[in-house]
């Protein structure tokens, strides 16, 4: 190969990933009035029920926010290491 086929290669090939970028933006691209409404605050009243599984079924959002300010997070002491376990390769 020459380098004149090479350049043109890297050129035809930057050229075809633009135009699927720009084909592909539009589907992934929110309109500006969903995106005005997820900026906004919404009443907590207004969402819905949230299944958490057979354990605790469905539960309201108020119910969920009202046990969170009853049982709020535990801050950790300066110098302990955080509780969280680390899982790395899956489930």
């Amino acid at each position: 190969m020459n380098t004149r086929q090479i350049l043109l290669y890297c050129v035809m090939s930057l050229v075809v990933t633009l135009i699927g970028l720009t084909v592909m933006f539009r589907y992934a691209a929110i309109s500006p009035q969903a995106l005005a409404h997820a900026q906004t605050a919404q009443p907590m009243g207004s969402f819905s029920d949230i299944n958490l599984g057979s354990t605790y079924g469905t539960v309201s959002m108020t119910d969920l926010v009202g046990y969170y300010l009853q049982h709020p997070p535990k801050a950790a002491a300066a110098g302990t290491a955080s509780a969280a376990v680390v899982r790395i390769g899956g489930c």
